[in-house]
């Protein structure tokens, strides 16, 4: 592991971001981001302060920087998940499994309980990156779903269903504590089904 003085050279400077994030992920799950600071993720990281302004330049950005992470990994394995069937079935899948890895995602889950404001400007402004991947990883599934019939799409289709993941996902904590989680999941790939299939089908 570097020492508190060593520079990050330009091959190693991948690992060493890589490295910030995971102490970012660490701290933030610990402490929120409000009681984060750059000394916490440097010494979880193994590096200096300057290293961390560097490679990230503030704690703010290294946070968002995290909160991407999470997701294109998350999305990457709701997408693994999302095989066989057609390609409305697919996209189904990997809602139902994009919701439950955000509900059970320990960083949002800390954001959530103790910083909540954060997330209200990709709530109420603007996108963020996270979202713009989810919209880029349904695109396909609902193209393969056009493509075979199974769904039928319009404009805004794809923006509809990043709305209702969102809207199932941000009060997973509430339907636990209701022991309505399950039957939400449920109630949520039956009205997918519908909502996506061509009226005929319906």
């Amino acid at each position: 592991m570097e020492s508190q003085s060593t520079s990050v050279s330009s091959g190693n400077r991948s690992g060493a971001v890589d490295r910030i994030l995971d102490a970012t992920r660490a701290a933030v799950i610990l402490h929120g981001v409000r009681r984060t600071t750059v000394q916490d993720i440097a010494a979880r990281a193994g590096i200096s302060r300057m290293t961390f302004y560097r490679q990230l330049g503030s704690v703010d950005h290294a946070v968002l920087q995290t909160l991407t992470r999470e997701f294109r990994n998350a999305v990457a394995a709701a997408t693994g998940h999302a095989t066989g069937g057609t390609g409305r079935d697919r996209l189904v899948s990997f809602v139902l499994e994009g919701v439950r890895l955000y509900a059970a995602d320990e960083m949002v889950a800390s954001i959530l309980e103790r910083d909540p404001e954060l997330l209200i400007p990709y709530l109420t402004d603007r996108f963020g990156a996270s979202q713009e991947l989810i919209l880029a990883a349904l695109a396909p599934l609902l193209a393969a779903g056009v493509a075979d019939g199974s769904i039928a799409a319009r404009s805004a289709t794809g923006t509809m269903v990043l709305l209702i993941m969102q809207a199932v996902a941000l009060p997973a904590r509430i339907l636990e504590a209701r022991a309505e989680y399950r039957p939400v999941l449920e109630e949520l790939e039956l009205m997918l089904h519908r909502y996506l299939a061509p009226e005929a089908t319906r």
